[in-house]
């Protein structure tokens, strides 16, 4: 696998059975990549003094197995949108190769809503992305997301909405339009590339600028951050989903908790945040995670994967 610069306890990578499920070796080294990250976005934040939290099933894994939920392959971290905003800014310049912190700005036309820190010698792919073989940072990853204020007024809850939903469409067009094709010999493609685009391409960025339009979303998930209200959320991930609700004040007692070899911050009222969104959080269920199926390979880069696997 590839070189990490954080140390593994001895035994770390041997297969395992863990709450009556086994652990390959091979979901092992994809672990130990995701506490790579981990520990040098830790390293980040602390230097930076950037606040920030475990956030779903990595909180649950760290409260119920003090690490991964044996089933999952992902790490979720969350924060206030005014750190969000403090880390975007440093970011590009703390994180070296081979990480690589990604966000619309970093690498334009992933048109995702919150960031991910990858590791661009290893190959974390979307099942589902595969087949388009797009051209942005594919490593293995661990996800930031920034909550923003949850408004108490219904009426203008729904407002803004109705307007998140409305960019989200057009955004849509945009990855549809965008100046960022993904790698692919289909006919329509071709059409795209050497027909369309060369003719109208001018009046198609300016109509479908996903930048633009990018940050337009960005300002109504966080329309309402100078309101004190009573819950924050992951809006520009999941508007409309309540289990993502946290409370604001418990984001004023935050406490560390064991997270296999690392700590790990959490709230410390992370009983009540665990029942809210998963009910009795102490049942083991298996439940898939919201990336879905995933290609992972620790060996090579993502680049080198669609270079064997496709050309």
């Amino acid at each position: 696998m590839v070189n990490l610069n954080v140390i593994l306890p001895d035994g770390f990578l041997n297969e395992e059975i863990r709450s009556g499920y086994k652990v390959s070796h091979e979901m092992k080294k994809v672990w130990a990549v995701e506490l790579d990250l981990l520990a040098e976005f830790d390293r980040v934040c602390k230097k930076h003094g950037i606040k920030y939290i475990a956030s779903g099933g990595t909180m649950l894994g760290a409260v119920r197995h003090k690490g991964f939920i044996p089933w999952d392959d992902d790490v979720d971290l969350m924060m206030m949108r005014d750190e969000y905003e403090k880390l975007c800014k440093i970011a590009p310049s703390e994180f070296k190769h081979p990480y690589f912190f990604q966000t619309e700005d970093t690498d334009p036309g992933v048109m995702r809503y919150f960031a991910r820190l990858r590791n661009s010698e290893t190959t974390g792919i979307q099942e589902y992305e595969e087949s388009s073989h797009f051209r942005y940072n594919q490593g293995i990853f661990i996800d930031i997301f920034p909550m923003d204020a949850v408004i108490d007024d219904q009426k203008l809850l729904n407002k803004q909405a109705k307007d998140e939903k409305d960019l989200r469409d057009k955004m849509f067009q945009a990855c549809k339009w965008g100046h960022h094709l993904p790698y692919t010999n289909t006919i329509g493609y071709k059409i795209k590339k050497y027909f369309i685009l060369p003719l109208f391409g001018n009046f198609i960025k300016k109509l479908f600028n996903p930048n633009k339009l990018f940050h337009q979303y960005m300002d109504i998930c966080s329309r309402y951050n100078e309101v004190k209200t009573e819950y924050l959320s992951l809006l520009t991930f999941d508007f409309y989903n309540k289990a993502h609700y946290i409370k604001r004040k418990d984001m004023e007692n935050i406490i560390d908790i064991d997270f296999e070899f690392l700590k790990l911050p959490i709230i410390a009222n992370y009983d009540e945040a665990l029942r809210w969104k998963y009910g009795n959080y102490t049942e083991l269920v298996k439940e898939p995670n919201y990336h879905g199926e995933m290609i992972f390979d620790t060996n090579i880069s993502y680049k080198e994967y669609f270079k064997t696997h496709h050309f």
